[in-house]
Parts: C-alpha cells; sequence; structure tokens
C-alpha cells in the first residue's frame, strides 16, 4: 500500500512538472501576440501623429509660398512646423527624419500652382520584447498646392466733377491685417493725367488677398480749402479697402464706412450715407471669387460737404483661375 501511495504521488508530480512545461509553452507565444499588437498599436499611432504632421507641414509651406521668389520661405515655414511637431514625439517611442521640397505646375508658359511635399520617415522603437521583436518603419508624406489666380483690373469711371486728386493703387493685404506700407502700393490709375485705359493683370495665389488702395489729395485738381472731415487744402489721405473702415488711417476719428462699396453691378450702388460695415470682397481672396466681376466704387470723402456719390473713382475686378481644376478652398492638400 505504502508503494502505491509512493508512485501516486511520484504520478502527480509528473503531472505538475507537465503543466509548468504547458504553461511556459503557452505563455511565449502568448507574451509574442500580446507585444506585437502593443508595438503595432504604438506604431500606427506615431504613423498617424506624422501624417497629420507632414499634413499641416505642407499646407504652411504651401501658403508661404506665393511666387517664385518664396521657395526658400516655403521650405523654412514647412520644417518650422515639422521641428515643432516631431518634438512632441518620444524619442524612447520613434527616431523621425524629414524633408521639404518645392516644385512647380504651370500650362501655356504659366505658373499655375506652387507646390510643397513633406515626407518625414521614422523607426517605431519595440515597445515591448524589444530585444526579439524588430522596430517598425513608417514613411508618410503630404503635398499641398497654393493654386494661382489672375485678377484683371480696369478703370469704369473717375467722376469729372470731382475736385480732389485721386490715384488707384492695388496691393497684397499684409498677413497681421495691418495697413501696408506705401512702398507695397503699385499704381493702376490716376485721375490727374495717369493712366486711365485698359485692363492690368494681376497674379495672386490662393493663400493671397488682393486689396485695394485710393490715395486722395483735397483740392488735388481744384482748390476748395478744407473738406468736411477737416483735411486741409493739399492734404493727402490713404484708404485701404480690407481696413475697417477703409478711411481708418485718414480720417481715424470715422468709425463707418463712407468711402467703399463693393458691388457685382453698378445699379445696386447705394448713395446718400454711410454704411455700417466693411462690403464683402473688400479684401479679395479670388479662390472664394473665381469668375466673379465685382465693382469698387470709392467715395474719396472730399468736398466741404461730403456728398457720399461713390463715384469718385471705380474700377472693375475680374478672377479666373490659372488652372481649370483650382480649388476654391484656398491652400489644398491633393494628397
Amino acid at each position: 500500500m505504502t508503494e502505491k501511495k509512493s508512485t501516486f504521488a511520484r504520478f502527480r508530480a509528473d503531472r505538475r512538472g507537465a503543466a509548468v512545461l504547458l504553461f511556459a509553452a503557452v505563455l511565449l507565444p502568448l507574451a509574442l501576440l500580446i507585444g506585437a499588437g502593443v508595438n503595432l498599436a504604438s506604431a500606427f499611432a506615431i504613423r498617424s501623429r506624422l501624417q497629420n504632421a507632414v499634413d499641416q507641414a505642407a499646407l504652411a509651406g504651401a501658403t508661404a509660398y506665393v511666387s517664385s521668389s518664396t521657395s526658400a520661405a516655403a521650405v523654412t515655414a514647412a520644417k518650422a512646423y515639422m521641428a515643432g511637431a516631431v518634438a512632441l514625439v518620444p524619442s524612447a517611442s520613434a527616431s523621425v527624419s524629414y524633408s521639404a521640397t518645392t516644385s512647380t505646375a504651370s500650362a501655356s508658359s504659366s505658373t499655375t500652382a506652387y507646390i510643397v511635399t513633406v515626407t518625414a520617415s521614422a523607426t517605431a522603437k519595440s515597445q515591448m520584447l524589444g530585444a526579439i521583436m524588430a522596430n517598425a518603419p513608417i514613411s508618410v508624406t503630404a503635398t499641398a498646392k497654393n493654386f494661382v489666380y489672375t485678377a484683371s483690373i480696369a478703370l469704369s469711371q473717375f467722376n469729372s466733377s470731382a475736385l480732389d486728386a485721386n490715384t488707384l493703387y492695388y496691393y497684397i493685404v499684409p498677413s497681421d491685417g495691418s495697413a501696408p506700407s506705401t512702398s507695397n502700393l503699385t499704381k493702376l490709375f490716376s485721375n490727374t493725367g495717369g493712366s486711365t485705359s485698359g485692363t492690368i493683370k494681376v497674379t495672386l495665389t490662393a493663400g493671397q488677398k488682393l486689396g485695394l488702395a485710393l490715395y486722395n489729395v483735397t483740392g488735388g485738381r481744384s482748390g476748395y480749402g478744407s473738406n468736411g472731415y477737416g483735411g486741409a487744402q493739399g492734404s493727402t489721405h490713404y484708404f485701404y479697402s480690407h481696413l475697417s473702415p477703409p478711411s481708418k488711417s485718414a480720417y481715424p476719428t470715422v468709425t463707418k464706412n463712407c468711402s467703399l462699396q463693393v458691388v457685382t453691378s453698378l445699379s445696386s450702388l447705394v448713395s446718400g450715407s454711410c454704411l455700417s460695415s466693411l462690403p464683402s470682397y473688400a479684401a479679395l481672396n479670388c479662390a472664394a471669387a473665381a469668375g466673379k466681376t465685382l465693382y469698387y466704387a470709392w467715395n474719396d470723402m472730399g468736398g466741404n460737404t461730403d456728398d457720399y456719390d461713390y463715384n469718385d473713382a471705380v474700377m472693375s475686378v475680374t478672377c479666373a483661375a490659372n488652372d481649370s481644376t483650382a480649388q476654391a478652398t484656398g491652400v489644398l492638400l491633393t494628397n
């Protein structure tokens, strides 16, 4: 009987040993499976973060890429965004490298889009069982286009009865919304012997806004003394379409828009008073107005008493995309 118990005890011990071996045989594959899952999830998270980073970096670069001379600035903008994004990726999770390049698209010898491509590569480090599991390579890329538009500007009229000297200019609206420097104004038309005919074409991108300016000289064509806003004979005033109101620099105390209307038909002009707000398209984004013809009608706020007639200087602006596939949403990710 004792011998039987001893044999049974040895059998039980043998079974425990077998169970340990069986558990060990199951544990290793299970650990590998869990480790692979953790590593895969980490790699997906890093890839998603990097894809979002290159998307935004490409958009930032393309927004800065507005002419052939701004290629370097576009690369700098894209890389600056990537540097900030990569700094948020823990070095223990991945090692990241990136690059940015520029190119252009063209048709009929005209540039149709400025293009920025950002690429990032990473090695996602194994988060579990690193000694036996390989690090995962990751590669992402994004391309953004800043489409090019042509704004055609033509003079409709200068009011022949205007006593003030008026000159029209265009400018690119500063990114901070401030008034442009006078050196950034490009002359269009003048009622004092300057060009008053023909169409002037201005090239700009979807990421830019076109501003129009009126330079006014009180009594510049026929003296009459001070105007109704205190501007002395011979005093000069700049009106900028994107400022609210456009006369903000010329007459800071005037809070209403007494100087500019923007309409799709001259029959829509309303005279006789100031306006409560800035008109739509005062700062013209051609991506949002492609195919439209808009009339910019200025009241120069001159005369002993302002007549609010909005016919002292009137011009038309028509926007057209240089690429038939250009989107109305501005700078666009294309992949």
